[in-house]
């Protein structure tokens, strides 16, 4: 069991990871990816003090070698719940179960549940995740609602196992639709919500309606608020203290996920508060 468990590695998961060492705490980053999609594609960092201008990817590869140097762990893997166990917290991700004593959540700005009926459906019929859930829908039909490129590997990965797979581009999903596999299904039309009395039983698009036994709905992040009970989201960010505490206990958060400004050096230094906190949540969890 780790100290404590970062969930993302932009900024401010870095940052936290760097200042969680410094305190000596067994430190271990989770992302599914390591980069940070709008610093990597920044052409100019201009406001990071100490430091003149320079490219977004450059001082992102800067970042990450510090935070390995550091000492801490990194695992390749997608978070699709963290669970409360008393004395520690245990995530579900897709390369197993880790489980940390504080956790800081660092995943970039907040996506919430923004289908009509997603919220209501969930474990009913709508997941995050299909590595996860997938082997439920086994021989069943399944709608993968697309909003990172990363959704055209999820449904490809259940045409294998399903019995009729459907594609649905959202918004901004930048994906190359050109690599889905001949048994997935492609459907036009904008989502218009997730329906059905008990279990999901249909995803209703403007052109149409798709029946369904599963829906799985692909973003950067899950939503905040599905990640972990116990946490507030308002207003489109993690509520916290000046301490970078969230609602729940021993869990904290740092980055655009707290809110604006979206900038890095912000990030660097709620990682670096989140992390403070953090240790002091370890050291009294020991005591």
């Amino acid at each position: 069991m780790y100290d404590v468990m970062i969930v993302g590695a932009g900024p401010a998961g870095l940052s936290a990871a760097v200042n969680c060492r410094v305190r000596n705490k067994s430190t271990v980053v989770v992302s599914r990816k390591f980069e940070s999609p709008s610093l990597n594609k920044a052409p100019s960092i201009e406001n990071f003090l100490g430091i003149d201008a320079m490219r977004g990817d450059d001082l992102y590869q800067r970042f990450i070698e510090h935070a390995r140097r550091s000492g801490a762990e990194f695992i390749a893997a997608d978070v699709t719940g963290i669970y409360d166990m008393g004395d520690h917290y245990s995530a579900l991700t897709t390369a197993g179960d880790i489980s940390a004593t504080a956790v800081i959540i660092a995943t970039g700005a907040v996506q919430s549940a923004s289908i009509p009926g997603e919220s209501d459906k969930l474990g009913m019929g709508v997941s995050y995740c299909a590595t996860c859930d997938g082997p439920l829908y086994k021989g069943r039909r399944a709608v993968v609602i697309g909003y990172t490129p990363h959704a055209v590997e999820e449904a490809n990965f259940l045409s294998e196992i399903c019995s009729e797979v459907t594609y649905v581009a959202g918004s901004r999903a930048g994906a190359d639709l050109s690599q889905l596999k001949p048994a997935v299904k492609l459907s036009q039309g904008k989502v218009r919500g997730i329906v059905g009395e008990m279990m999901v039983s249909a995803v209703e698009l403007d052109s149409g309606s798709l029946e369904t036994d599963g829906v799985f709905v692909i973003r950067e992040s899950i939503p905040a608020e599905r990640l972990l009970d116990g946490i507030t989201v308002a207003d489109g960010a993690i509520v916290v203290d000046r301490d970078m505490a969230t609602t729940a206990p021993r869990v904290f958060a740092a980055g655009d996920c707290t809110g604006r400004p979206w900038q890095v050096a912000k990030a660097v230094g709620e990682g670096l508060v989140a992390a403070l906190s953090a240790a002091r949540a370890v050291d009294k969890a020991r005591s």
